[in-house]
């Protein structure tokens, strides 16, 4: 009984990660205020109304004299949590994709 529970959850899982896509043309347009960031930092802040993704760029790395690393917040992303979790599932198969054509992503150690 058991396993077929744990069937049914890891049915039901996977069906969540499915990605559904709209079937309709897109007709996209950049706004004035359009920004183009790069970003090697960034924190999350979870609420129960939203999700927010603070960037920012390390200009001055930590030492061993100073274990402080500066880092300049250049902008933030605030999302619903519906919007989060589908925004995670692009994520996820891009990334899949990328490293099945490249090859796996090397993690720094900390």
């Amino acid at each position: 009984m058991a396993k077929k529970s744990r069937d049914r959850d890891a049915k039901k899982k996977e069906k969540q990660l499915e990605i559904v896509r709209a079937n309709v043309n897109r007709h996209v347009e950049r706004s004035p205020s359009f920004v183009s960031i790069y970003t090697n930092d960034t924190q999350v802040q979870v609420s129960p109304w939203d999700i927010r993704l603070i960037f920012g760029l390390i200009d001055d790395p930590a030492t061993l004299e100073r274990p402080t690393v500066k880092v300049n917040t250049i902008g933030e992303v605030r999302m619903s949590p519906q919007h989060a979790k589908v925004v995670l599932g692009i994520l996820t198969q891009q990334l899949k994709i990328y490293e099945d054509n490249v090859g796996l992503i090397p993690l720094p150690h900390d």
